[in-house]
């Protein structure tokens, strides 16, 4: 990497921070981590009020008191609600924030004037990567913020819980760079500007919502309405082999098993089965993280400096 990277780097970030776009999703992402922890904290509260009113019913009759269903509850359990919104939302906006990034320089036409400085290939990748991961961090990073803020006001805040907070923003963040990357990727591999979005988003539907699925060896029924009967693991060889082969793959379960874990809360997967160790659900976001790095890497090795594209 030399200084071109960089200075392409800084300019794509200089010039996303002056697009609506980007005050766009950086809005969307403020709003999501605001309504994470406040729609967490008034299920808790509504929940509680209804429970002290039974504790003055139930005295009055001079009833056992059963204990509060919040008592048990870890503080954090405000901000369980940003674990879904990551995979539904924030993803979908980092395929954004790449798609612009990887698109601009072609709707700008200035690729040729570009690669008229003593710029490679690589180079011009990896400022565009740094562009992508700097804009992503800044955006996590301000969630992270509100997070703590949200938490400490509504909640409780010690040095361990903030840690925990960290982590999870942290393994958010390798989630949804991913995605970026892909963002950035197709945007870099395709002519048309609505085909470059559309494949990463079906590759986000993929994950988030055909592969829990797929893999979870439930009956059908079950993930529509989990009260009928044969709600349990179907037992079937044929769908245990199939959650075996698919499960790996299913990165948004692997990231809401880390998820669940690192804010003290029970898992929140789709599937039925035991999840993998978190040390391997780690290890495959960090393989999903590379992976889509890779493609990011394929994606510039057709490009013609000749002739100032990067279409193949």
């Amino acid at each position: 990497m030399n200084m071109l990277s960089l200075d392409i780097a800084k300019n794509e970030v200089r010039h996303l921070f002056r697009e609506r776009t980007f005050f766009l999703i950086l809005s969307v992402f403020i709003l999501i981590t605001l309504a994470s922890t406040y729609i967490g904290w008034s299920s808790q509260h509504t929940v509680e009020s209804v429970y002290q009113q039974s504790v003055l019913t139930l005295t009055a009759a001079g009833k056992n008191i059963p204990p509060s269903p919040f008592s048990n509850l870890p503080p954090l359990d405000i901000v369980k609600n940003m674990i879904i919104y990551v995979v539904l939302i924030g993803s979908l906006l980092a395929i954004t924030i790449g798609h612009a990034i990887g698109t601009k320089d072609q709707k700008a036409g200035v690729v040729r004037i570009l690669f008229s400085k003593p710029l490679t290939k690589k180079d011009y990748l990896m400022g565009k990567l740094i562009s992508m991961s700097m804009v992503l961090f800044a955006i996590t990073g301000v969630s992270l913020i509100i997070s703590v803020i949200s938490v400490a006001i509504l909640s409780q805040i010690s040095s361990a819980l903030l840690l925990n907070l960290i982590e999870f923003y942290a393994i958010s963040y390798v989630y949804m760079l991913g995605f970026g990357f892909l963002g950035l990727s197709f945007g870099l591999m395709k002519k048309e500007s609505a085909t470059a979005l559309l494949i990463p988003i079906i590759i986000w539907v993929l994950i988030t919502f055909a592969l829990p699925e797929m893999g979870s060896a439930l009956y059908p029924t079950s993930s529509l309405n989990p009260v009928l009967p044969q709600t349990n693991i179907l037992d079937s060889p044929m769908l245990s082999a199939i959650h075996n082969v698919l499960y790996p793959f299913s990165i948004s379960e692997h990231y809401k098993v880390l998820s669940s874990l690192t804010l003290g809360l029970q898992q929140t997967t789709t599937t039925a089965y035991v999840a993998y160790p978190p040390l391997i659900s780690l290890s495959i976001l960090v393989i999903w993280l590379l992976a889509t790095l890779g493609v990011s890497v394929r994606s510039v090795s057709g490009f013609d400096i000749s002739r100032g594209d990067i279409y193949e």
